[in-house]
Formats: C-alpha cells, sequence, structure tokens
C-alpha cells in the first residue's frame, strides 16, 4: 500500500453557486396600476363624481354642472446596489459568481419595489395643483387588531368597505397582501377549510389557493439583510402587523427604470469587477376608497 498516495488527493470546487432562499421576483407588478411616466414627479389627473339634473322643462336652458377635478402625484426615487470582486479573488475561488451577484441584486430590487407598494398604500399620498397637499388614510379605511388575528369578520369588514366607497366595480382584481403567520391561522378557519362553506378547492398546495371572498392572496415575507437586520415588506409594529386589501387601480406604481445590472471592470480598482444593478419607481395611493388597512395581532 502506497503512504504517498494522499500527495495526488486534490480539492475540487462547485463551479455553481446556491443562490440562498428569498424572495426573487416583485410580487406585487401585477396587482397594481402600471405605468412608466418619466420625470422627478409625476401627475396623473382624475375626474369625480357629478350627479345629473332632471330636465324639468321643454326647450329650457342646459344646466351645467363643474366637474370636479384632482390630481395624484408620485415622486421618484431612484435604487441602487452594487459590490467589487477582485480579479485575484476570481482566480481563489476558481469561479465568477457575478452573475450570481446580479441575480441577487434584482431580487433586493424587486422587493424594495414590493416595500414602496405597501408603503404607499399605508402611507401619504398627495395631491392638488402642486402635489404639496397630503392625504393619509382615513381612520374609516382601516380595521383594528381588536385583539385578534386574520379572521373571515375582518376579510368582511374590508370587502364592506371597499363596496361602500364603490371601489369594486365589474371585474376588477382584488387583492390582499399579508405573510405566512396569516396564511396558515385564516386557512384553519372552519369557512375556509370546509367544501360546505365554499365551492372552491383554496387549499390543494397547503396555502390558501385562488380565491376566497372576491380576493387574491399575496405573501410577502421577512427577510434578513447582509447585516443581520430584519426588513419588512409588511409593516410590523409591535404585536401588530398591518396586512392591506385594494382593488388594481387604488395602487398606482411608476416605473420608468426596471431593474438592470452592469458589469464592468474599473481601473481605478485595481481592475476589480464592479456588480451593480438599479431602477427607478414610484407609487401612490390613488384613491382611499379602494385600499382597506387590515391590522391583526401577531405574536
Amino acid at each position: 500500500m502506497s503512504t504517498e498516495i494522499t500527495l495526488l488527493h486534490k480539492t475540487t470546487y462547485q463551479t455553481n453557486m446556491e443562490m440562498l432562499a428569498q424572495q426573487m421576483q416583485c410580487s406585487l407588478q401585477n396587482a397594481v396600476r402600471l405605468e412608466k411616466e418619466t420625470g422627478k414627479r409625476v401627475n396623473f389627473p382624475q375626474i369625480g363624481a357629478v350627479a345629473a339634473r332632471e330636465k324639468s322643462q321643454r326647450h329650457g336652458d342646459t344646466q351645467y354642472v363643474t366637474t370636479p377635478h384632482r390630481r395624484r402625484w408620485v415622486s421618484m426615487k431612484d435604487f441602487e446596489i452594487a459590490d467589487l470582486l477582485d480579479v485575484q479573488d476570481i482566480i481563489r475561488i476558481v469561479m465568477n459568481p457575478s452573475s450570481d451577484y446580479a441575480k441577487a441584486f434584482v431580487a433586493a430590487l424587486n422587493r424594495a419595489r414590493d416595500a414602496n407598494i405597501i408603503a404607499a398604500a399605508l402611507g401619504t399620498a398627495y395631491v392638488g395643483e402642486d402635489g404639496t397637499t397630503s392625504q393619509t388614510l382615513p381612520a374609516g379605511q382601516q380595521i383594528a387588531a381588536g385583539g385578534t388575528g386574520f379572521t373571515l369578520d375582518k376579510v368582511r369588514s374590508a370587502m364592506q368597505k371597499l363596496k361602500t366607497g364603490n371601489a369594486v366595480d365589474g371585474n376588477e382584481e382584488m387583492y390582499v397582501a399579508w405573510t405566512a403567520a396569516q396564511e396558515a391561522e385564516f386557512i384553519n378557519t372552519t369557512e375556509v377549510k370546509s367544501i360546505d362553506y365554499n365551492n372552491q378547492r383554496v387549499l390543494v398546495s397547503g396555502g390558501l389557493d385562488g380565491k376566497f371572498f372576491g380576493f387574491n392572496y399575496i405573501r410577502l415575507e421577512d427577510w434578513t439583510d447582509e447585516t443581520g437586520a430584519t426588513q419588512r415588506i409588511i409593516p410590523k409594529a409591535s404585536t401588530t402587523r398591518s396586512c392591506v386589501a385594494w382593488t388594481k387601480s387604488g395602487l398606482l406604481h411608476n416605473v420608468p427604470l426596471l431593474p438592470q445590472t452592469k458589469i464592468d471592470q474599473l481601473p481605478q480598482k485595481s481592475y476589480a469587477w464592479q456588480i451593480y444593478a438599479s431602477s427607478t419607481y414610484g407609487t401612490t395611493r390613488m384613491q382611499e376608497s379602494k385600499v382597506v388597512q387590515i391590522d391583526v395581532v401577531e405574536s
């Protein structure tokens, strides 16, 4: 038996990197009104409701109304992320992970888009001729936690608020954004899991599939960034999570620049490779009547 065969042993390297579990796509981009207008600030005009007048006499004067006009404003925000790879690092790890870095960076920008949309849904919108008048989500569009989690009663209440505000119109899609904690709690409700209460198979994959009570449900989870800090897409203060219900036209997401990546070698950085990704977007709540905040208890 040769005792020197170990001299021929070699170290091998995996040539592909595994992406750790993370949200890769923008989950909300198909659940909102998408625009791609350019400019630092963009306004979107609106027309309000008017009342019809009964014609009370033949050949009488035409009756005119003052048609109300409104504007909603979107302020654009720029996002970027970058890192460097020294040439020597690439030699030592026997691979070039640039494309994997780029994928991770685009995923980060997509999560930021979702967070931007949720923040606009619950935050302050800007209206008026010059966009300086602030408009918060009224208390009437908010459902208090009330010491309970995500319940069917809260879904019913959200639907009632949307209907009362004339926000439910025809076949427009409606959505709820929540986390896995609310989903797990909700699917344990008798009315959800029992075929006696609904005629759809909504629990096929272990979660809520398809529509229930008129809403599509989108999961958006907390995640941990490179510093170890917890990042939340759906806000949580203490034990209160603020979920959102809305109609598609109730939120406008303006994206003049979709996430893009560039990989360049920089002479001023000892010819290190720079992996860079950026995007520009902004979101506004178009109508308060089309958005409902659902607060729930989440320990």
